[in-house]
This record gives C-alpha cells, structure tokens and sequence, in this order.
C-alpha cells in the first residue's frame, strides 16, 4: 500500500488553544494512520515538537496587521508545498488551496450576517471595507469552490447549511464530524465530582444551596452574556449564582450592569482560570448563549462532565442536546423565553444517576473516535 504524505496547514498554534490541541492530535492520528505527517506553520514550534514527533516547518511573520499575516502565510504554504508536493493537504485555518479542510472556525460569511443583523447598518457597511474581511471572504470562496477539493469537514449540521448556503459546493463533499471531547479522560474528575462536590463549594467559596450556572468565554458579547444576564434579572436572585469564566476588554462595563440589575451578590466574575475543571465539577448547569458558535467545546466538556446545558440554537453543538441533557434557546432576543428555559434547568440540578446519564450520551464523541472517522474518510479519497 502506498504511503500517504499529509501536510497540515495550521497558521498561530504555538499557544495551544482549542484548534491548536485538536491539530496535534489530528497530526498523531494520520501518523498513527501510518502517514507520513508535516505541519506547516508560524511562530516558535518548541511547544509543538515536546509534545510529538512532528516535522514542523514554520515560518516568521514580517508583517504585523492581522490581514497581511493572513495573506502572509498563505503565501507561505503555496511556495512549500510547490517545493515539496503533498498527496493530502488538509488545511485547518485561512487557506487557498488544499485538498481537504475542516472548516473548524465556521463560514465567514455567515458569521458576518450573524453580525449585520446583531449590530446594524454601518457596522455591515464597515465589514464591506475592512481588508481583514475582504480577504477572508475571498479566501473562503476560492478554498471551498476550488475543483481540487475532495472532502470539506464541518463540525456541526449549521455550519454545513451555511456552506451551502453561502458557496456553491457539491453537498456530496461536505462531511459532518462533531468536535471531539476528552470523555476517557473526564472520567476521573467526573467521579470525584459526585464524591466531593461540597469540598469543592467550599475551595471556590461558593454557597451548595443555590442553583449554580456557568458560562464560560472571552468576547462576552459574542458569547452572548448580554442576553443572560437580562435573562437572569428575571428570576428569584436567591435561588441560583452564576459564575462567569473568561475575559474581556468590556468587563468593567459588565460588572455595572450586574450591579444596576441587582445580581452583585448571584454572580461572580472569575476571570481566566487555568482550574476550569473544578467550575464544571462543582455547576449543576452550563449556559452557552452564543450569537455565533460553529462548535462550542465547552457545550460537549460540560456534558462529558454530567451538566445540564443551555445552549443558544447559533451554537453548532446543541445539535448534539438531548431532551435529558440540555435544552436549545431558539431566539437569545426573546428574554422571556430564555428566563424560562433557565427556570427549566433549575429542576434540573446535578444529581448522580442524571448526571451519569447526561455524561453517558456524549461518550461516542470521545476524541478517539471522531479523529478515527476524520482520518479515514480522507484517506479513503488518497
């Protein structure tokens, strides 16, 4: 059998995010596939060949503003790979030209009508000049109607309506593969969560009495914690606490309207936590009112982690909510609604044989599995 060389174009992965951990398992996959793997890239690589025996070639920027480093390093992977032809180019960012993609970041141009609707006219009219925009969208279109294209991965059924929708793709190359998660190794925590859940309380100075949401995310207004909070103003403020995890330029700003809404003492801003682990051990529901999410991780690591959740229906991953396990917000402007889908999952706390059965329903999205399908579909087109 003939040796397949898959070369991975994966620009920022030095700080080892969400996409950049799922590229290198991506990349141990095909090797474990018996491929021959490299990884085209930017930055210091040190991080990414500690933890794998990659072939890493990774270019320097010389430009600084956001559109030219992305112009930049496409540039960059057509030079290599004329110099060095791969069978498979599977591209996971910006890119022009690649055989198959996993379109993990979603399609562009939805988002930006996500955001036309959400911020209005002269924000719509900047998106049209912003040169950042222009060339994603440019490079979009090219990549996902270019003729090479064998297979183009989605991680949801919304993103794969929003490719069709906006480009003209044959759908018969357009692959649905949800995010993986940790299941195997949530184990453990998920355990000790049902053991030890008021030690716990007690580490993060939180009262066991009160119904405990969580929201976790940077870009507050994005992830949708505008609505939220409105939404929670609505309810009895002594029976839940919210804890919110992550950052945000704005947070000032946030912290005033909890305080203006009454709710200083039912929610916390936590800040970036490296121990988001324990958060979802101790929080009987995860609340994730995305505007535009193609696939929130935290919706399946709260599942894998037996929480109730939330979840808005612009987030990819509440397509794989069940009835027993979550509940989907269809319209985040109708506050009323989204009260009540709140009030719902307040009689939905943390027990042991639920939780057993919420974190039980994901346990076919273990990462092993969803790589497994990923490499084999692709391969299968070598």
């Amino acid at each position: 059998m003939r040796l397949a060389s898959v070369t991975l174009l994966k620009s920022t992965i030095s700080h080892l995010g969400g996409l950049e951990k799922y590229t290198l398992r991506l990349f141990s996959a095909f090797q474990k596939a018996g491929c021959d793997v490299t990884l085209l890239t930017t930055g210091n690589t040190l991080s990414i060949e500690s933890l794998t025996s990659a072939r890493v070639v990774s270019h320097t920027f010389s430009h600084s503003l956001s559109f030219q480093k992305v112009a930049e390093f496409d540039k960059f992977c057509k030079t290599t790979l004329k110099e060095s032809p791969s069978s498979i180019v599977f591209g996971l960012d910006r890119n022009r030209h690649q055989t198959h993609i996993r379109a993990g970041n979603g399609v562009h141009a939805a988002y930006l009508e996500r955001r036309r609707r959400h911020e209005g006219f002269f924000k719509g009219v900047s998106f049209a000049i912003n040169p950042l925009h222009r060339l994603l969208l440019s490079i979009e279109k090219e990549s996902f109607e270019n003729r090479d294209l064998r297979v183009l991965f989605t991680n949801s059924h919304m993103v794969k309506n929003e490719v069709l929708t906006h480009y003209d793709v044959d759908e018969s190359k357009v692959q649905v593969i949800h995010n993986g998660v940790e299941w195997q190794e949530m184990q453990a925590p998920f355990e000790i969560s049902l053991a030890n859940r008021h030690t716990l309380f007690i580490n993060l100075r939180l009262d066991p009495s009160k119904f405990q949401f969580l929201f976790i995310g940077h870009n507050f207004a994005r992830k949708g914690l505008d609505q939220l909070l409105y939404s929670l103003s609505l309810l009895n403020k002594n029976d839940f606490h919210l804890s919110v995890i992550g950052t945000d330029k704005n947070i000032e700003r946030y912290k005033l309207e909890v305080e203006k809404m009454g709710l200083s003492s039912s929610v916390t801003f936590f800040g970036q936590r490296k121990d988001v682990l324990s958060f979802y051990q101790m929080a009987d529901c995860l609340v994730i009112p995305s505007l535009y999410d193609p696939f929130a991780n935290v919706t399946i690591e709260a599942l894998a982690m037996g929480l109730y959740v939330v979840s808005s229906k612009s987030n990819g991953a509440s397509e794989v909510l069940r009835k027993d396990s979550g509940i989907v917000v269809e319209d985040l402007t109708d506050q009323e609604a989204f009260a009540e889908a709140l009030k719902e999952a307040m009689g939905k706390p943390k027990r042991h044989d639920t939780s057993i059965q919420i974190r039980a329903s994901v346990e076919h999205l273990d990462f092993s599995h969803q790589l497994a399908k990923m490499v084999d579909k692709t391969l299968k087109t070598f």
